[in-house]
């Protein structure tokens, strides 16, 4: 297969920011979601929001389940074959999601295959710059995928001016649910059109950033680097290197896992229905809501990559516990915090841009806590497989805003999210190095 010669290591973090970018458009849903379902309900009166949120959460599960195999797949036969695999997949289900007029066909082409698409892409540009970079592990896994927090900053405005140029404001109201949908025809006519925009966008950035992807030589360290010594548990040495059979069976990763769980619900919550709730409130009298809650998603999308790079910064500077410690308990406070900012545009502003910041903080961590405690070498596989909480979490998400909000509504909603948080933090003290058994 033709390859570039790798000749300086930032060459991969280029192609890894790339993909990222572009598999980082799953957090769109929030943006695309009012013009897709106000689509599907041309040809289904009873299509509403809570429907399509599970197009949004089976695509976070595809992701997730797929990345089990993809981190396996990616170590055997190379970063660049598995990211070109997840490349012309999620382009495929984007893109297939032109013809679908019903739930069934979008939950199969934007969810299933965009998701296991992805899932394919994600862990292969995650454990190549982890190879080349193990004295800047946090700092570089949260560059490259800072990208995919990023890549909807840049989505959502093109979504946003290919459907709906002229700003208009959703005027039907659905008795059903009782929410605003858009029945303008020319917005509906260009829904299907923005898939085929998007889908080939995806294809050039994931296709070209995966031949970018390429290993570093066997026992590569770079240049002034010296390995750290050996950790040592109650004064006996730790190995550092477990395989994925032997780290499923280690408490610790159960720990990870379930904090990975609690700690990204709140964030994909938000995420998923931040511009519904926001419909619902008075933000301060804004009457362009529409705008401003576009808005929001972009800037957010930015506040999500740079969360990955600060976090993951501050991790290499004082260790992955006492930034957990920070980032869990400043985002327990924020979830309890933004139903009560509602009527305030300013501060519902902020407090969801920080929501993000957080959030990102996620996907920088737990790849960096995986590698100290299970070590480098099998860091794709082992990542993969902590990482189906994401899919767990996902779910979550899409439950609760179902089961609960019509019961407890977001407030309630809201403060079960930031008692998550707060049990992470619980978990994450008691996380020590593991032994080989």
């Amino acid at each position: 297969m033709f390859k570039i010669k790798i000749t300086n290591r930032w060459i991969v973090v280029i192609g890894a920011v790339l993909i990222q970018l572009a598999l980082g458009t799953i957090y769109s849903w929030g943006v695309l979601t009012p013009y897709f379902t106000s689509y599907l309900q041309a040809f289904n009166a009873n299509i509403r929001y809570e429907h399509t949120q599970y197009i949004f959460a089976v695509g976070l599960f595809a992701f997730a389940v797929t990345m089990i195999f993809s981190g396996k797949l990616q170590q055997k036969y190379g970063p660049m074959l598995i990211g070109l695999v997840g490349a012309v997949l999620m382009s495929l289900g984007v893109i297939l999601t032109i013809f679908m007029k019903t739930f069934a066909g979008a939950f199969i082409s934007y969810g299933v295959l965009f998701g296991i698409g992805i899932g394919f892409g994600y862990v292969c540009p995650i454990a190549c710059a982890a190879k080349w970079f193990p004295d800047k592990k946090g700092l570089i896994n949260g560059i490259a995928v800072a990208g995919f927090g990023a890549g909807a900053f840049i989505f959502n405005l093109i979504i946003k001016a290919f459907i709906n140029p002229s700003n208009l404001q959703p005027t039907f109201f659905n008795l059903i649910d009782e929410k605003l949908y858009f029945n303008n025809p020319a917005i509906i006519a260009r829904v299907p059109w923005v898939f085929l925009l998007i889908g080939l966008i995806y294809l050039v950035m994931t296709a070209g950033g995966s031949l970018l992807l390429q290993n570093p030589p066997e026992g590569y360290l770079p240049e002034g680097y010296t390995p750290p010594v050996v950790k040592t548990v109650d004064g006996l040495t730790v190995e550092t290197e477990f395989t994925r059979a032997e780290t499923i069976k280690k408490p610790q990763f159960w720990m990870l896992w379930g904090m990975f769980i609690l700690t990204a619900a709140a964030g994909l919550f938000t995420i998923g229905n931040y511009k519904v709730f926001g419909q619902t409130s008075t933000l301060g009298g804004i009457a362009d809501k529409e705008s401003f809650l576009v808005l929001i998603g972009s800037i957010a999308a930015l506040f999500n990559g740079l969360g990955r790079v600060a976090w993951g910064f501050l991790a290499d500077k004082i260790g992955y516990k006492k930034t957990m410690y920070a980032m869990f308990g400043t985002q327990a406070v924020l979830m309890i915090l933004l139903p009560f900012v509602g009527g305030s545009a300013t501060l519902f502003f902020i407090v969801v841009n920080l929501i993000y910041f957080c959030f990102g903080g996620n996907f920088s961590l737990y790849p960096t806590a995986t590698a100290d405690t299970f070590g480098v070498k099998n860091l794709g596989p082992n990542y993969g497989i902590v990482f189906t909480a994401y899919g767990i979490a996902g779910i979550s998400g899409a439950l609760l805003a179902t089961a609960l909000r019509a019961s407890i509504g977001f407030l309630g909603v809201f403060i079960i999210m930031g008692v998550f948080s707060m049990g992470a933090i619980v978990m994450a003290y008691f996380l020590r190095p593991p032994k080989h058994d």
